[in-house]
C-alpha cells in the first residue's frame, strides 16, 4: 500500500508541470532531508499567477502521513524575476489561486469548495506575513484542512531576484514543528 502511495505522489508531482523536476542545485537551506520539487511559472495549475521564476517545494518526511506531527508541513520559496509588489491581499489571492488549482487538478474536477485564505502583516516585523488557510485536502482526507502560514519577502541583490518563502503547518505557531520552519532561510547568498 505504501508503495503505491509513493508511487501516486511520484506520478502526480511529475504531472504537476511539464518543468517539474528533482533538483541538487537546491534555493533553500534546511537542515532536514525534505524531498524537493521545482516548477517554472506560469504553474500549470495556477495560471493566474502571472510571475516569470520558479518555486521550489520541500516536504517535510512526514508530509504525507495523518499521524505525523509532520503531515502537510512543507515550504515553498518563489524566486522570482521581478517584484511581485506583495501586500496581505495578494497573498491571500495568490495562495487561493494556488491551493483551488492544485485541489482541482488533484481531485479530477470532483466538487471541491475554493479555499479560504487570509493574511495580515506582522507588525513585528517589515517583510512578513501571517496567514491562515482553509483548503479542501483533496490528496489524503477528502476533507478541510486548517494551515498555519508564514510568508516572508525578500530582496536578493546579488541575484536580482524576489523572494517569498511560505511556510506551512496546521500546528499552530507555538508548536515544535515551527522552530524547524522558522530556521529555514535561503541558500543563495544575497549580502
Amino acid at each position: 500500500m505504501r508503495f503505491l502511495f509513493l508511487f501516486f505522489l511520484l506520478s502526480f508531482s511529475a504531472s504537476l508541470s511539464i518543468n517539474a523536476q528533482e533538483t541538487t542545485d537546491l534555493l533553500l537551506d534546511i537542515d532536514e532531508p525534505w524531498r524537493s520539487e521545482r516548477l517554472t511559472f506560469p504553474i500549470r495549475f495556477a495560471p493566474s499567477l502571472d510571475y516569470k521564476g520558479i518555486e521550489e517545494v520541500r516536504f517535510a518526511e512526514g508530509w504525507s502521513s495523518p499521524d505525523s506531527d509532520e503531515f502537510w508541513t512543507y515550504t515553498f520559496l518563489w524566486y522570482l524575476d521581478e517584484d511581485p509588489k506583495v501586500t496581505a491581499n495578494i497573498i491571500e489571492d495568490d495562495i487561493e489561486a494556488y491551493f483551488n488549482g492544485l485541489m482541482n487538478l488533484v481531485g479530477k474536477g470532483s466538487d471541491i469548495p475554493d479555499a479560504n485564505v487570509v493574511f495580515v502583516k506582522d507588525a513585528n516585523t517589515t517583510n512578513t506575513y501571517i496567514g491562515k488557510a482553509k483548503i479542501f485536502d483533496a490528496f489524503f482526507n477528502k476533507d478541510i484542512q486548517e494551515l498555519n502560514i508564514k510568508a516572508i519577502v525578500n530582496y536578493c541583490s546579488k541575484t536580482n531576484k524576489h523572494t517569498v518563502l511560505f511556510t506551512f503547518s496546521p500546528k499552530e505557531f507555538d508548536h515544535n514543528i515551527w522552530k524547524t520552519l522558522d530556521t529555514i532561510s535561503l541558500a543563495v547568498d544575497c549580502n
